[in-house]
């Protein structure tokens, strides 16, 4: 039985939000002052699915921290249910950054022992699942400890089990785990995702292949009803089930200040037109201008448009299946 319509989100996630520190333009042994941030990819793709008008919830751990404190704050004014964000007593977790230049970023995590490595299956309830219209997960999860894989396994098992499409970023983070440990987890999740978005490396490491287009192809042979490989400035290139594969130019950014986020705005705008009943080849020509948008600002998601920003752009999008 599906909850009321008042509960019901359009697309549900799980994962780790972690307090985010950064400086630009200069590096972290010699900055006196550090701006701050919230990040993580699936709270990435929440933000930016609310700010195009979607109802996004998120399931997750904080510490009973000013971190933890923040997190809530901006998830909730943003438009993220948190409603099922838990505080434990464990620490927010942490990432620290310098980025250098739009392609030069150092990540630094403190993590390890967070409140979002104490995740299990329990803090998924069947419910909220079985009210989403859409389930979106990533591979940083699994990297967590066997508790968060856990609660990713079963928050994807109960969405097929009550048909509710999952899509899926690796998003592998290699100061987690290897690329090998990463691309066998991630195949796991393979039959029950409807769509997988990647990068070209995570293509070539699930797929075992060592071209896109083979990578393009070994996936979808798997079974994965849509498979995107993102290719950053060259683009991206496509799949869906019965079509031909598409080869999309990239987006033209206003300026490149800072790529990190790219990938979560992609998912953003991509996930936001199939919420929306558009067709795949709209959503990836949105995902590509959310990715864009997002490159021309600093943070991981504060340049992610809204939706009176989509309209101007979809306005004059002859392309687009209105």
């Amino acid at each position: 039985m599906r909850m009321p319509d008042a509960q019901v989100s359009d697309i549900l996630t799980l994962g780790e939000t972690l307090v985010s520190l950064y400086v630009q333009g200069q590096r972290l042994d010699s900055a006196s002052c550090l701006a701050k941030s919230i990040a993580g990819a699936e709270a990435n793709v929440a933000i930016g699915l609310a700010r195009l008008g979607a109802r996004p919830a998120m399931i997750s751990r904080v510490g009973p921290d000013p971190f933890g404190v923040e997190v809530h704050r901006t998830l909730r004014g943003e438009g993220v249910d948190v409603g099922h964000v838990k505080t434990g007593g464990s620490p927010t977790g942490m990432m620290v950054k310098e980025v250098l230049g739009p392609h030069l970023t150092n990540v630094y995590y403190y993590r390890a022992g967070s409140a979002a490595t104490e995740l299990t299956g329990a803090d998924v309830p069947g419910e909220l699942v079985a009210a989403a219209r859409r389930v979106h997960v990533t591979g940083v999860t699994l990297a967590l400890g066997e508790g968060p894989a856990e609660a990713v396994r079963t928050l994807v098992g109960l969405a097929r089990d009550h048909g509710v499409p999952v899509s899926f970023d690796p998003n592998i983070r290699r100061k987690l785990w290897t690329l090998e440990e990463a691309a066998a987890a991630c195949r796991t999740l393979l039959p029950d995702v409807d769509d997988l978005l990647l990068g070209e490396d995570e293509a070539l490491a699930i797929s075992t292949t060592t071209t896109c287009a083979d990578a393009l192809g070994a996936l979808a042979d798997l079974g994965v009803p849509r498979v995107v490989i993102r290719r950053g400035e060259r683009g991206c290139v496509a799949v869906e089930r019965g079509g031909e594969p598409i080869d999309l130019p990239a987006h033209p950014a206003p300026a490149v200040v800072d790529t990190v986020g790219a990938g979560d705005a992609f998912t953003a705008g991509y996930l936001f037109e199939l919420l929306r009943g558009r067709s795949f080849a709209d959503a990836l020509r949105t995902g590509s201008w959310t990715a864009a948008q997002v490159v021309a600002h600093r943070g991981d998601y504060e340049g992610f448009p809204r939706l009176h920003e989509y309209d101007a752009f979809v306005s004059g999008q002859e392309g687009f299946d209105r």
